[in-house]
């Protein structure tokens, strides 16, 4: 995600070269973990100008309305967190990061009202 004044806006993709000069703001967790690092940059042997980190999606999302960086989300939180803001979705590489997220629910609790809601979510995404 980009400012929509931010000179990347106008693709519809980014290559991993594209991020040298950019501030990359990420969650808090280890670059080990982060698929922007794993499965894009690091296979592409590029880093991004500098690396930081918020607590919060809307502080990130905050953050890169300011125009004070760039930040990478799936596209479902972009759709319910981002609509009616200042910045552009991008697809990363020519086919963006895929990645299937396994789930466990105990018997009886998948009627429980915020489990139901995720799974009709996660269903409506995987489609």
């Amino acid at each position: 995600m980009v400012h929509e004044a931010h000179p990347l806006a106008g693709r519809k993709r980014v290559q991993p070269q594209d991020l040298l000069d950019e501030e990359l703001i990420t969650v808090p967790v280890t670059l080990e973990r982060l698929d922007i690092y794993t499965r894009f940059l690091v296979p592409a042997n590029y880093r991004p100008r500098q690396h930081r980190t918020a607590e919060t999606i809307d502080l990130m999302l905050q953050l890169v309305c300011a125009g004070r960086g760039v930040t990478v989300l799936p596209d479902w939180l972009l759709q319910e967190d981002a609509s009616g803001l200042p910045i552009r979705a991008l697809r990363l590489g020519d086919s963006g990061i895929r990645k299937s997220i396994n789930l466990g629910v105990r018997r009886g609790e998948e009627t429980t009202s915020y489990i139901d809601g995720f799974l009709k979510l996660a269903r409506e995404m995987g489609r």
